[in-house]
């Protein structure tokens, strides 16, 4: 009897025992999603991360041009290098955020509808076989229609096919006429601006907490139809990155349809771009061989999202400061990181929560508050400058830029992390701002009109606001290069590479003016020697005779 006892005994603690492992495994294993904060890996190897391959990876990062890597693995955070809660531009992420919005009303969207029953126009009639390109092929970039468009590169415009030359449907090219009327038609259809749509479907649902929707802007060109640019954060980008991970789905509501994050994810076209880009194009979003697909913006700005290993990855530069990283520098750390993350991951992790780190701001004296200023350049631009309460903003024609009051008549622009000055009249009025970013307008503008000692004093302004700014005497040296004023101009760029030795544009130019100044002369003068040394040898030879 007693041995009939032990025996149920003995089933029933092993039954309890397997029932609780079973409840442990399973709520180890359930998605992980941020709160108000992210959460993080106390130990990168629970996470899978092999320290020393991700030591190779840092070392690597740390020589290059990037402002921020942040890596989550199967929803939180175990790489946190950088400046990830800045919010930088995000470039053409701007388009995959965009493919994004037309999921949430995929349901009620014709994509096989023709630009023709879109009623979509472009200054100048489109013909008959551009107007019927279906909006499938616009969100593709496959439209076949090659006109100019607002926010192009100068790469874009000169590989731009002639138009014509390709039916729509039948020919992949990145183009941003597309892109943009993409943005047009979303807002004809939904009745609803971008930036509002983001904020109220993607970034309040998801809880991004960086996001603003005056983070955003339009930028216009030789076109009817506006490119929409955005500033964000990394650890924003991670959250979208981590709500198409999950298919759409964000703590069990289905903010995008799956059947939409398949599709728009899905290798549609080759864009035959060479081993350091991806392979195919879905629908705005770059596709890898292995169905991992990434979200890319120029000078460097990645969002990568890796279904199959639960790895999100974003990648960010300062394109504030004109820095850039090469594709191949991208290829580099996406690869680094993913072979760091081979390793065992832990079903029972040590997870901690960041703490909110806010950027304290100080309160705004009273005497800048409630106030406007415009300021109309030259070009036709608005400079404003107002203050709510004790928020102010500063428009320089990318957005509203908030500031941060630091003493007397200075401030920051938050993002920018730039200096901003504030003159006051005798009524208390706005009477004058000293910013870098307006004295480089006045540059531009004086340079195109040929007044390049004008514009020499303008940058000399940005140097006595930003004495340690490498762009400012890169800037300065290409102007003494344009006055053809070589020795003050290699004194700028000695200056600049003082400041930032990693500098692409002071290097390049340095090079260049090497080139201009020592090499061509010598390899003139060895080829003038040789001529002559040739000529009094035929013409001696000829005596002989």
């Amino acid at each position: 009897m007693f041995k009939a006892v032990f025996v149920k005994l003995w089933l029933a603690i092993a039954l309890w025992g397997a029932f609780v492992c079973q409840t442990f495994a399973e709520n180890s294993t359930e998605d992980i999603f941020p709160e108000e904060v992210w959460s993080r890996y106390e130990q990168m190897e629970q996470a899978g991360f092999i320290p020393h391959r991700l030591n190779r990876v840092r070392k690597f990062y740390d020589r290059k041009r990037f402002a921020g890597l942040l890596v989550v693995k199967n929803g939180a955070v175990v790489v946190d290098w950088g400046e990830n809660d800045r919010r930088f531009l995000v470039h053409s992420i701007r388009k995959s955020m965009l493919s994004t919005l037309y999921g949430i009303h995929y349901s009620n969207i014709d994509l096989t509808a023709s630009l023709a029953e879109l009623n979509v126009t472009e200054g100048e009639l489109l013909t008959a076989s551009e107007l019927s390109a279906t909006l499938s092929d616009i969100l593709a970039s496959r439209s076949g229609i090659y006109l100019p468009a607002a926010a192009e590169g100068g790469q874009m415009i000169s590989s731009r096919p002639e138009r014509g030359s390709h039916l729509p449907g039948t020919h992949w090219w990145y183009n941003n006429w597309d892109f943009n009327v993409a943005g047009s038609i979303f807002t004809q259809l939904t009745n609803e601006e971008i930036a509002e749509a983001f904020k109220r479907h993607i970034a309040e649902p998801i809880q991004m907490q960086d996001f603003r929707e005056f983070d955003s802007y339009s930028v216009s060109g030789d076109s009817e139809h506006q490119a929409v640019q955005f500033r964000m954060s990394s650890r924003d980008l991670a959250r979208l990155g981590l709500l198409y991970e999950r298919n759409g789905n964000w703590q069990g509501h289905q903010l995008i349809p799956s059947e939409w994050v398949s599709k728009s994810t899905q290798a549609m076209s080759e864009t035959n771009m060479g081993d350091k880009y991806p392979p195919f194009y879905g629908y705005m979003w770059w596709v890898e061989e292995d169905g991992s697909y990434s979200a890319r913006g120029a000078g460097g700005h990645i969002l990568a999202v890796y279904p199959e290993r639960d790895l999100v990855i974003v990648l960010r530069v300062n394109t504030y400061l004109e820095h850039s990283v090469s594709a191949k520098a991208i290829k580099k750390i996406l690869e680094g990181i993913i072979s760091a993350s081979e390793g065992e991951v832990s079903l029972s992790p040590e997870l901690t929560q960041y703490e909110e780190n806010q950027a304290a701001k100080d309160n705004l004296p009273i005497w800048y508050q409630d106030k406007t200023f415009a300021l109309s350049l030259s070009d036709g631009q608005i400079v404003t400058l107002q203050s709510t309460g004790s928020a102010m903003f500063v428009n320089l024609g990318s957005g509203e830029l908030e500031l941060s009051y630091e003493k007397e008549n200075q401030f920051t622009i938050i993002d920018r992390k730039e200096p901003l000055e504030i003159t006051l009249g005798d009524n208390g009025e706005v009477t004058a701002l000293r910013t870098p970013r307006l004295f480089y307008l006045y540059a531009a503008d004086a340079a195109q009109n040929g007044e390049l000692n004008e514009a020499l004093q303008w940058v000399k302004e940005v140097i006595a606001m930003q004495p340690d700014s490498a762009m400012a005497y890169t800037n300065m040296a290409k102007i003494y290069i344009a006055q053809n004023d070589i020795k003050n101009a290699k004194i700028m760029l000695d200056e600049a590479l003082h400041f930032d030795p990693k500098n692409k544009q002071a290097n390049a130019l340095t090079q260049t003016l090497f080139v201009k100044q020592w090499l061509l002369p010598v390899v003139f003068t060895i080829g003038l020697a040789i001529f002559l040394f040739a000529f009094l040898i035929v013409k001696k030879r000829k005596n002989k005779k």
